[in-house]
């Protein structure tokens, strides 16, 4: 080993404790792109953190769970895990995409969606198996699928660069809201939009995005004025169903700000 790489792998040790190494699996190739899975050791909870990893071409991208006006969210399918109860699929802010016919929300190059294991009988073997549906754009689009497996015990040895990765996306999951310094103060139903106040750091880039009720097939919202660090957004309701009132309706609001992201739920009345 060079004095080079000697020191890269001693940083890495120092920064990433030993039971925090992740294993990743083979690579299994779908269209435009590759994907695979990430796991750690269980925690003293039991718990297995980990993640799917999906890696584009260049010049690529694929989409968050609500896509935006076009595009295909990502499905993922982990029935045929062994000694698995559940596994819950958590998603890192988006970006914006505009490609002056419709907006969409998306990842470019690469993303990892960070996973939480839960197994059936803790301290038993698990093998992690995903399917997973998604689609992949450029100046087309195509659906396409794929698949990865992985055992713990880990197999193949734990690789600490798989750990940085997964810790780069999990940094990039949404917070919860705080009161005061970065939250949404306020929203209110116009005829055919709702008018969205939130409180949100100073930064060189900051947007809003929505996930809105099933069924509601709307925009993004549109930034309109910022005053005393209260940015407001338009959110048209175009495209939201003939029998559905906005009262009672939960819309789920991502904001980014600072390089820090919150999600909050809103129920309307």
């Amino acid at each position: 080993m060079t004095t080079m790489g000697f020191r890269l792998a001693l940083l890495i040790g120092l920064i990433l404790p030993a039971a925090a190494l992740a294993a990743q699996s083979e690579w299994s190739v779908a269209d435009q792109s590759r994907v695979r899975l990430l796991l750690t050791e269980p925690g003293a909870d039991g718990l297995i953190e980990g993640g799917v990893e999906v890696m584009l071409e260049p010049g690529w991208h694929t989409y968050w769970r609500n896509p935006g006006e076009t595009g295909v969210p990502p499905v993922f399918d982990f029935s045929a895990s062994e000694n698995v109860a559940d596994v819950e699929v958590f998603y890192p802010a988006p970006e914006r995409y505009d490609d002056g016919a419709s907006v969409s929300l998306i990842y470019r190059d690469e993303v990892v969606f960070p996973l939480t294991v839960v197994p059936r009988d803790a301290g038993e073997p698990v093998v992690l198996r995903a399917e997973l549906q998604f689609g992949v754009c450029e100046d087309i689009c195509v659906p396409t699928r794929a698949s990865a497996e992985l055992m713990l015990p880990l197999l193949p040895p734990p690789d600490p660069l798989a750990e940085a990765r997964l810790e780069r996306f999990r940094s990039r999951l949404p917070a919860p809201a705080e009161a005061g310094l970065f939250d949404i103060e306020n929203v209110t139903a116009e005829e055919d939009a709702l008018l969205v106040d939130i409180r949100m750091p100073d930064s060189t880039y900051s947007d809003l995005f929505v996930d809105p009720p099933s069924g509601w097939y709307i925009g993004q919202p549109e930034f309109l004025s910022r005053e005393e660090g209260v940015s407001r957004y338009r959110l048209s309701l175009t495209g939201q169903p003939a029998d559905k009132p906005v009262e009672g309706q939960i819309f789920h609001f991502v904001a980014v700000a600072g390089g820090k992201a919150i999600e909050e739920a809103v129920t309307m009345h």
